[in-house]
């Protein structure tokens, strides 16, 4: 399954491909007030959509 996601300020949009088995939450001040989780994928897993 494909996965959308960006950085904080939308410059930087990715597609990840595959499930997320494990995550861990994000202890910046913008992650904590979201809610964010990260997911750590292999980086051939990982696709830039912006240039």
């Amino acid at each position: 399954m494909s996965h959308k996601g960006s950085c904080h300020c939308g410059r930087i949009a990715f597609e990840v491909e595959g499930e997320p088995t494990s995550v861990m939450a994000c202890n910046c001040s913008i992650c904590q007030r979201k809610g964010a989780l990260m997911w750590f994928v292999p980086f051939d897993h990982l696709h830039l959509t912006t240039p």
